[in-house]
């Protein structure tokens, strides 16, 4: 039986990654695993939201299906079903002592783990005009444990060791701090360049959900008068926290090798979801399924890795316990929605054999529901929201930024036609109650003209707070 370490981070992009392309952000230690590792290239979350995608991957369940709808404390029943098995059930019960260090945000998902809630190690910002909170404090009490386990574990069994880091989570409190525009940051060295959709010619094709998410997100509420320069300032923020997260990965990192332990451990590295990035003018995560916040990093490197090797074809979070599970010889994984691409890590094959992956939207907190889907093949992205005129259809072969949609396209009908089909067959196929949710709001969520640039910061903030302050009456 073989050790596994898995490493996670909380909303990291696989765009902001140099294993994914990325040459301005630095990050070596991650990089550092993809040197006798698989790097999948295309990776979704289920979800990309904190709470339901955690559950979805802990459990190779969709959203829908462990019911974990949104970031509530309360779903309305104590914790995910004991029907649905965990990572942590099936590996502990096959032998393995399962250890969960940092973040959980779980909703039960994470049964069969000890779990250590963690607390918090103050530290210094290292540049006084990026903030650091709460989320980086974690971050440093769960190295020194994870690194306190691997120096000082006796354990007969095989572990499965989780380190589940907060950062570049961050930037969400950074995006707080810096609404009213960016503070200097006395640095020596060029911006990041706002990628190449940070603008696009048809906003006014986008669902209203999209139009109108500067109503619903008090984050994106918080952006909506900033300039080009403020958000090259936010991107350098985000890989500010990249850059300090990758210094305890490599605190950890080195730990293991200290251990002894190194060339008989496989390592995992991923994130629940990714970061807006400046794309088409959005920031952190909600309710859209464009690359940059769905999109998400994941290398396997170590024991019985076939390193050096990029893994073409689609991949969903929901595909890790049933590799895991492969890897450790556990044959008693039942109901697993995800497929093992054990084959993959270990060299029989340089592509997954995912046909689609799909992701799904309802709510981040309460009070602002509209359902979405998402259905991925290599040619196409489809994504329809519980509204009139919702779809998206991009071309993902020569539009990976998706600048264009095309559902509104007549040329493209038949094969809007084509994906929606698609689309209502997986939904038959999960037994997902997608068509009969409805969307449900107040008027309020929507007073400017459709359109983020048509919203003003002074409006927007005083709607979500109007909004808020109604909600908890």
């Amino acid at each position: 039986m073989k050790d596994i370490l898995i490493i996670i981070c909380d909303q990291l992009s696989a765009t902001a990654l140099s294993a994914y392309g990325n040459t301005y952000v630095n990050a070596p230690n991650i990089d550092s695993l993809t040197k006798n590792g698989v790097v999948f290239e295309n990776t979704y979350t289920t979800c990309p939201l904190c709470q339901p995608a955690r559950a979805s991957f802990w459990s190779s369940k969709y959203p829908h299906q462990t019911e974990i709808l949104s970031n509530l404390p309360d779903q309305g029943f104590p914790t995910i079903s004991t029907e649905i098995e965990t990572l942590g059930d099936l590996f502990s019960k096959n032998g393995y002592e399962c250890v969960h260090y940092g973040k959980t945000h779980d909703y039960g998902a994470l049964r069969g783990f000890k779990v250590d809630k963690g607390t918090q190690i103050k530290s210094e910002r290292e540049n006084p005009a990026i903030e650091v909170n709460y989320e980086t404090f974690f971050d440093e009490d769960t190295t020194r444990k994870v690194v306190e386990y691997l120096k000082e574990d006796v354990s007969e069994k095989p572990f499965l060791l989780v380190a589940d880091l907060q950062n570049p989570h961050n930037i969400c409190n950074y995006i707080g701090e810096n609404e009213f525009g960016h503070k200097d940051f006395n640095i020596n060295e060029e911006l990041p360049t706002l990628p190449d959709n940070f603008d696009f010619d048809d906003e006014i094709n986008r669902p209203e959900f999209i139009q109108y998410m500067c109503c619903a997100h008090r984050r994106q509420s918080q952006v909506v008068n900033w300039k080009e320069d403020d958000f090259r300032h936010y991107l350098y923020a985000y890989y500010h926290y990249i850059g300090i997260v990758d210094k305890q990965i490599g605190r950890i990192l080195n730990a293991l090798e200290q251990s002894g332990k190194k060339d008989d451990t496989l390592i995992v590295f991923f994130a629940d979801h990714g970061e807006g990035m400046a794309a088409h003018h959005l920031v952190t995560k909600y309710g859209a399924f464009y690359e940059e916040t769905n999109r998400v990093p994941l290398i396997y490197s170590g024991n019985g890795v076939k390193g050096y090797r990029n893994i073409d074809g689609l991949v969903s979070l929901l595909d890790i316990m049933p590799t895991l599970a492969d890897y450790a010889g556990i044959s008693d994984l039942q109901g697993a929605e995800g497929k093992s691409h054990y084959k993959q890590i270990i060299g029989e094959s340089d592509k997954t054999e995912n046909s689609y992956v799909c992701g799904e939207w309802y709510d981040e907190y309460d009070g602002y529901i509209v359902p979405g889907r998402m259905f991925l093949d290599e040619n196409y992205k489809y994504t329809v929201y519980k509204e009139d005129n919702s779809e998206e259809l991009f071309d993902m072969k020569n539009d990976r930024g998706e600048k264009i949609n095309l559902a509104s396209n007549k040329e493209y009908e038949k094969l809007l036609q084509g994906y929606r089909e698609k689309l209502k067959n997986h939904i038959e196929k999960t037994d997902d109650n997608f068509f009969e949710l409805e969307s449900c709001y107040d008027e309020n969520y929507r007073q400017h003209e459709l359109g983020l640039h048509n919203d003003s910061h002074i409006n927007a903030t005083l709607e979500y707070a109007a909004r808020l302050k109604k909600k908890n009456k």
